[in-house]
C-alpha cells in the first residue's frame, strides 16, 4: 500500500483555461508522394515538418492549426493554443495518410479558409508547404478568395526547380523508383512561379526552403508585422 501510495496514482482530469494573444495559423502541409525526393535532406516531407515545429517555436502564443493535402484536403489539427498538439499532427503525417494522388492546392487554401474562426479579432494567416505541383486548377483563385476575406497567403516551397526522380522502398526494403501509369519513372520539380502567384494573390509572399533560416525570414518579415488577438481556450 505504502509503494503504490507513493506511486501516486490519479483519476479523471482538470480543466484548465489557457490564454494569449497572438496569430491564428494554419498550415497546409502537402503530403503527396512528391515530398518523398530528396533534393532536399534528408526529403521534402522531412524538411517540412522541421519547418512546422520552427514555426511552431517561433510563434509563441498563436493558435496553430494543420491541413493536410494531397489528391484531397481534410483538417487534421483544429486551431488550439496548444503547440505540443500541433507538433504531435505534424509528427503524424506521412505519404499514405491521403489515398487520393495529386496536389490539390486549392482545395487546401479553401480547407483551411474555412477552419478559421471570425470572432477572435487575431489576424488570419495561411501557411502552403509545398512542392507547388499542382494537378489541379483554381489555386490562385482560392488564394483571391481567402484575401478577400482578410486572409494572408504564405507559400514555402520545397525541392529545386531541377528536380528529383522519386524513389521509395518496397515490402523487402529495398529502394525503387516510383513510376506513373505508363511505366516512366517520375520526376518531381519544384514549382516556384505557381507559388510565387499564389503568394501573390493572397497577399503574401513566397520563400524557398532551400534557405535554412526561411522560417525565421517568414516569421520576421510577414507574421510578426500583423496586428494580434487575444485569445483563450
Amino acid at each position: 500500500a505504502l509503494l503504490v501510495a507513493l506511486a501516486r496514482p490519479r483519476i479523471g482530469y482538470i480543466e484548465e483555461e489557457s490564454r494569449g494573444a497572438g496569430l491564428d495559423v494554419i498550415v497546409c502541409f502537402d503530403v503527396s508522394r512528391s515530398m518523398l525526393a530528396t533534393d532536399l535532406k534528408p526529403n521534402r516531407l522531412q524538411r517540412a515538418r522541421l519547418g512546422a515545429y520552427d514555426l511552431a517555436r517561433f510563434g509563441k502564443g498563436d493558435r496553430l492549426g494543420l491541413v493536410a493535402f494531397a489528391g484531397s484536403a481534410f483538417l487534421q489539427c483544429p486551431l488550439a493554443l496548444d503547440a505540443e498538439a500541433f507538433r504531435q499532427s505534424v509528427a503524424a503525417l506521412d505519404t499514405d495518410i491521403i489515398p487520393e494522388a495529386g496536389t490539390a492546392l486549392a482545395e487546401a487554401i479553401r480547407e483551411a479558409r474555412q477552419s478559421f474562426s471570425r470572432d477572435s479579432g487575431a489576424s488570419r494567416a495561411i501557411i502552403i508547404m509545398t512542392d507547388g505541383e499542382d494537378h489541379e486548377e483554381g489555386a490562385l483563385e482560392a488564394a483571391r478568395e481567402a484575401a478577400r476575406d482578410g486572409i494572408r497567403v504564405y507559400t514555402l516551397g520545397l525541392g529545386s526547380p531541377e528536380g528529383e526522380l522519386l524513389r521509395t522502398t518496397d515490402p523487402y526494403g529495398n529502394m525503387v523508383f516510383i513510376r506513373d501509369e505508363a511505366g516512366n519513372v517520375v520526376k518531381s520539380r519544384l514549382n516556384e512561379a505557381l507559388l510565387r502567384q499564389v503568394a501573390e494573390a493572397g497577399n503574401g509572399f513566397y520563400q524557398s526552403m532551400q534557405d535554412p533560416q526561411a522560417l525565421r525570414t517568414l516569421y520576421d518579415r510577414g507574421l510578426s508585422t500583423l496586428p494580434t488577438g487575444e485569445f483563450a481556450g
